[in-house]
This record gives structure tokens, sequence and C-alpha cells, in this order.
């Protein structure tokens, strides 16, 4: 029997913070209100938009107690614990628990790529060593790792493995992965690509954890519910302006990280955080940044139609 059960839209929500690259309290007040606000159905912490692996640990640490102390369990927070080693994972897992943590979400560890079946060892030995239930993040663009199907299958029968977020934006594997999971009870499929959140719940999935959730929860959620009604229509009008918001913003930046300077920025001229990142990233000035205010107008028009 599963230890939880996860559904609905769960953002994986940016790190605020400052001009010192400290945690931005803020901030980080601004974005949990923000994402509650929106309705979601839990939160995200130290994913990839959340930088995580670029953190230090004192600030991972600071950011999972701060955003549980606000969330107050009003809705679960989900931690990344992505690490090269096991027992890192395991000890920073323990905290997060300690701190009001409702489950962990792991991608194989990055470097050396996995074969199945030493992603299936990694996986079974975190989740019988972890004190939380784990969601498995498949994310190769960032691990080289491809999870395949039936490993997922395997590993779904665990008890403490409760969930999987697909972000391989390959729509025939997520199928692929809805058909091996028919029959795991309690197990909850995640999308990951903003694009794809509403034909993969329409599909089956429990939900999406999309990081244009982050700018507009509200119109995810309601992408979320429309889906889950069978709601073909509403589902596409409202995909069409998730799809719009992440090609105006995604591609406005070079690299695997260019995405990020986007969304930060445009929650900086939203007026919920500072815009800052990680090293080595820089944020976004100048013409950039004009195109970001450009693009938050054209969507804001498009918001005025839907409504």
């Amino acid at each position: 029997m599963k230890t939880l059960k996860l559904s609905g839209l769960i953002p994986p929500m940016v790190t605020p913070l400052d001009a010192k690259r400290r945690l931005d309290k803020k901030g980080t007040k601004n974005m949990v209100n923000h994402l509650l606000n929106g309705g979601v159905d839990g939160i995200f912490l130290l994913g990839t938009t959340g930088e995580g692996p670029h953190l230090s640990y004192a600030i991972r640490e600071e950011l999972v107690k701060t955003v549980c102390r606000l969330v107050k369990g009003r809705v679960p927070v989900l931690v990344g614990i992505t690490e090269t080693d096991m027992d890192d994972a395991v000890a920073f897992a323990a905290k997060c628990k300690a701190f009001g943590a409702a489950a962990v979400v792991a991608a194989p560890p990055y470097y050396f790529k996995l074969t199945q079946a030493e992603c299936t060892a990694w996986f079974t030995e975190m989740a019988d060593r972890l004190p939380l239930p784990l969601v498995i993040y498949d994310m190769p663009a960032h691990t080289d790792t491809v999870i395949d199907p039936s490993t997922i299958a395997k590993l779904a029968a665990h008890p403490n493995i409760v969930g999987m977020k697909d972000s391989s934006s390959i729509i025939a594997l997520f199928n692929k992965f809805r058909l091996v999971l028919e029959k795991s009870d309690g197990f909850s499929l995640f999308m990951g690509p903003d694009e794809a959140m509403g034909e993969a719940v329409l599909l089956g999935a429990d939900g999406g954890v999309c990081t244009g959730a982050n700018l507009w929860p509200a119109q995810f959620k309601a992408m979320y519910l429309a889906a889950k009604a069978g709601d073909a229509e509403k589902v596409r009008r409202l995909q069409r302006f998730t799809t719009l918001s992440s090609s105006l913003l995604y591609g406005l930046g070079q690299g695997q990280g260019g995405f990020l300077k986007g969304v930060k920025c445009a929650l900086a001229e939203m007026g919920l955080v500072q815009n800052v990142l990680t090293a080595p990233f820089t944020p976004f000035a100048g013409a950039e940044r004009r195109k970001v205010r450009a693009a938050l107008k054209t969507l804001r028009a498009e918001l005025a139609r839907l409504a």
C-alpha cells in the first residue's frame, strides 16, 4: 500500500534570491502566496526550475524550512534530493521531513550514465532508506539516463515509491509509461513540460509539474480541472496559452539554463521575486528584459481574451 497519493498541479517553484545570492525571504513568501492563491495542489522545491543543483546546502535547507513554515500543511511540499551520493540524499531527506516536507523527488545520479539495472538498484535502495515517500524524476536532458517503462513498472511496485515526473518531452514515451502503470494502484504519473500537460491529463496523467505554473498557476490549474472533466475544447484554449507563454519566454536565453532567465525575469516584472539567478547564470537586462516585458504584454492580452 502506498504511503501518499499525489495529484493535480504541483509547480516546480523557483528559488528566490537576493542581490548577494542569498535566499530572498520576501520573494519566497510572495511565491508561496502566489501559488497557493492560484489553487495549486502542492509545491515542488529544488528541481530544475528551482536551480537545486547550483544552490548551497545551507540555502537548500533554509528554503525548505521557510516554505514549509509558510505553507502550514495546506498542500504537500515536495523536495528535490537528487545527489550523486546515496548517504547525502538520505540525510537531506531526513532534514526535509523534520522541516515538514511530505515527499522527496530524485532523478538518477548525474555524471555517469546508468544502465537500467543500476537505475533500479539506485532507486530501490533509496526508497528502502528514505524517511519520506519518493517520486522518481525522469529528466534525461540533465542526467543522460533515460528511464525505461519496464524499469518504472518494477519500481512502481515498491511501497515507498509513489510516483514519477516525466520530463522526457516525448509523448510516445509518456504513453508507454501510462500503459505499464495501468495496474500500479496508488502510483501517480505527472507530466513535466508545459506544452503537454493538458493533453497528458486528458490521456490519464495524474497532474502536471510545469515551470510555467510559477507565472500562471490559476491558468494551469484551470487546464488540469478541464482535462479531468474531459472538456477538450477548454483544454485546447488553455494549452494554447501555456504553450505561447513558454514559446515567448523560454527561448530568449541560450543554453540549458536559458529558460530560467526568462522565467525569473518575468516573475521580477510581476513584482514577485528579484531578477537574480545562481552562478554562473546572469539575468536578463536591457534589450532582453524589454523582450520579456513585451512578451508579458502579449500574454496578458491573451488572458483577457480567455476570460
